[in-house]
């Protein structure tokens, strides 16, 4: 039987664990740990939003040195939270994790814990594709005391590795609770002929960022989640809402969820299931559209039953707030 310090045997062992994690993204990292030993790193990884500005994930993490562990090596299991990632096409965002396993040499294997704090620059040319780079200082220790104590013969250095991402990235859900899987994409409507009624103003700022990018956590004119242009465009009128979806669902007055009980300028509220909060927000325009900000950018989108993306979101209609009488 082959000794368990093969860095390619230990990451095929150790995918499958990574892989059954609750993220929406899957990752790979390799890079170099330059702390004198010059090892090799072999990271996968998981990734999903956890609140706010964060994210986190599990995974599984593999150094060896040149001579493929003959000398020293780290396989383990670990946990990360990241911190303003995946808010922009092009990004930093900072990170913290731990991993426990086994750090073997010739004579012995013995259990471990590794600390890492550091941070990373994303590119997302595409919403289920990134490719970034991450550098990171690391402390490895060796023995129960060394995950809190950790002992002088400690190992200790920087690494830096590249990475790419697949299947996550920025959310269409806005600052909700959960996800969902996205309507048919189709060709936008029409705006409204005319926009009435005593939000009038505020729903023309809203049309004004039509084709804004989806930012997870924006709330500016260069992207917006779907709460953050809800936020915005009352905000440019100088009325405060709060900053999450779930939070805006309890503002204002309530209004039956029928499409002739809307007025332009109401908040409707989706959610991803029934029962669960509400996870996403729009702004009725009038004749049957409203706008919000998918993870397609801010859109117009229809509340009809005839248009296969009018119904999707007519499924997940639970309510509406009108915040202007």
């Amino acid at each position: 039987m082959r000794p368990l310090t093969d860095p390619r045997r230990l990451a095929l062992l150790l995918l499958p664990a990574t892989l059954a994690g609750q993220g929406r993204g899957m990752e790979l990292h390799l890079g170099r740990w330059y702390n004198g030993n010059r090892a090799d790193v072999y990271e996968f990884r998981t990734s999903s939003p956890v609140g706010g500005r964060f994210t986190h994930g599990f995974g599984a993490s593999v150094l060896v040195n040149d001579s493929l562990g003959r000398r020293r090596a780290f396989y383990g299991l670990g946990y990360e939270l990241q911190a303003w990632r995946g808010r922009a096409t092009l990004g930093p965002y900072a990170l913290a994790g731990v991993a426990l396993g086994l750090s073997t040499d010739p004579a012995t294997q013995e259990l471990a814990a590794q600390w890492s704090l550091g941070g990373g620059v994303e590119w997302r040319p595409l919403g289920w594709l990134a490719l970034g780079t991450e550098i990171r200082y690391r402390l490895e220790d060796r023995g129960p005391r060394g995950f809190w104590n950790p002992r002088s013969d400690a190992r200790t250095g920087v690494s830096a590795v590249f990475g790419v991402s697949v299947g996550g990235g920025r959310r269409g859900g806005g600052r909700g609770r959960g996800g969902y899987g996205g309507p048919p994409e189709l060709p936008p409507p029409a705006l409204p002929a005319t926009i009435g009624g005593n939000a009038g103003d505020v729903v023309q700022t809203a049309i004004e960022s039509l084709g804004t990018p989806y930012i997870w956590g924006g709330t500016a004119d260069n992207g917006f989640d779907c709460s953050g242009l809800i936020q915005y465009a009352y905000g440019q009128h100088g009325i405060r809402l709060p900053r999450m979806s779930r939070d805006q669902a309890r503002t204002g007055a309530e209004v039956a969820p029928v499409v002739d009980a809307l007025r332009p300028g109401d908040v409707l509220l989706f959610s991803a299931r029934p029962g669960a909060g509400v996870t996403h927000v729009g702004m009725y325009v009038g004749e049957l559209k409203f706008i919000h900000s998918s993870n397609r950018g801010v859109k117009l989108s229809r509340l009809d039953p005839q248009d296969p993306e009018g119904a999707y979101w007519l499924d997940r209609w639970v309510g509406a707030r009108r915040i202007i009488p």
